[in-house]
């Protein structure tokens, strides 16, 4: 049999439908368990808040001997943490809050006037489940020692390497004497960043070379461009494993760079961080940052682009206490 349906026909059947599934959804919302309704809520326990309480603290470097643990009332964990100076208490409630973000736990905090003394209070369901006292002390820190980083192979053609121009962390690029290093040096500057210059075997412009078998005047000439164009220079760095170095007129050229004032550093004071791939990177980073304490400050020397994938590891430390520097206030000092 043949049906004939016009279009006002199946509109309403259409409305009449969409009308039926609305209501059936709002019947099972309204009638389902209360329990169902809530099992997409992340619960957590006294135990697991504990432990992101501590996990979060030691992200900042704070020390357990730092953190107190007084006497429990109606078994509610109550702590007294002890903040040095170069670390904010905001900042800390900061983190913790981020890493409480999907827990469904509210926090209350009340700052005692002029003290900076901070009461933390972590609720869930209604309940406290921890309390902690934060207090600024001046007789602890949490210095790891310092750090500072010279990037060598920077192209300023390349895109990620362009963007460590506009970033706040602290480095100096380093460069050998040419003609579009030059400009580049400027650029730099520009940008308020540094840049170091590295004397070895590689100049190839002749207005810049330097040859142990150049005559005395030649070896003048070329060290005039170079201390004429790179003035601007943070300190120089020297080869210490190049032929130049080791040859009769480096006598010569150290004595016309100190006689006009100019900082040099051997570049094996430089602790290479070779290329590779990330994990291996991060590897070596980490095995020399653990031996890092008030008198060790190494100054690594690597890729900009390694650099920039290095970025949240450095970051990492300089978050526990290890200082960020430019590579002038370990290798002058």
């Amino acid at each position: 049999m043949k049906l004939n349906f016009n279009r006002k026909t199946v509109a309403l059947v259409l409305f009449g439908a969409a009308i039926f599934l609305l209501i059936a959804n709002l019947t099972l919302i309204v009638f389902e368990p209360k329990t169902k309704r809530n099992s997409e809520e992340i619960k957590i326990s006294d135990n697991e808040i504990d432990s992101l309480f501590h996990l979060s603290l030691s992200s900042f470097g704070i020390r357990e001997s730092w953190i107190k643990e007084n006497r429990k009332i109606k078994n509610i964990k109550s702590y007294r943490v002890k903040v040095p100076l170069d670390l904010s208490i905001p900042v800390i409630l900061a983190e913790l809050n981020s890493n409480f973000w999907d827990t469904h736990v509210i926090f209350n905090t009340v700052e005692k006037e002029f003290s900076g003394k901070t009461i933390l209070e972590i609720n869930f369901n209604e309940r406290v489940r921890l309390k902690a006292e934060f207090d600024y002390d001046d007789n602890i820190n949490r210095s790891g020692g310092s750090m500072a980083f010279v990037l060598e192979n920077f192209e300023l053609s390349s895109n990620i390497d362009s963007l460590l121009l506009e970033i706040p962390e602290s480095f100096s690029l380093l460069l050998i004497p040419s003609t579009k290093n030059f400009e580049l040096s400027n650029y730099i500057l520009n940008k308020n960043k540094t840049y170091t210059l590295l004397l070895n075997d590689d100049i190839s412009e002749l207005k810049y070379k330097l040859r142990s078998s150049y005559s005395i005047d030649r070896l003048k000439g070329s060290l005039q461009s170079i201390i004429n164009d790179f003035s601007t220079a943070t300190f120089f760095v020297i080869d210490d494993e190049s032929d130049l170095y080791n040859s009769d007129v480096f006598t010569f050229i150290g004595s016309e760079l100190l006689k006009r004032k100019i900082r040099t550093v051997k570049l094996s004071n430089l602790i290479r961080l070779n290329s590779g791939n990330q994990e291996a990177l991060t590897i070596s980073f980490d095995n020399y940052l653990k031996e890092v304490q008030e008198d060790y400050k190494p100054t690594f020397l690597i890729n900009a682009s390694d650099f920039m994938n290095l970025i949240p590891e450095i970051k990492r430390y300089t978050k526990i206490g290890y200082i960020l520097v430019h590579p002038s206030e370990i290798l002058l000092k």
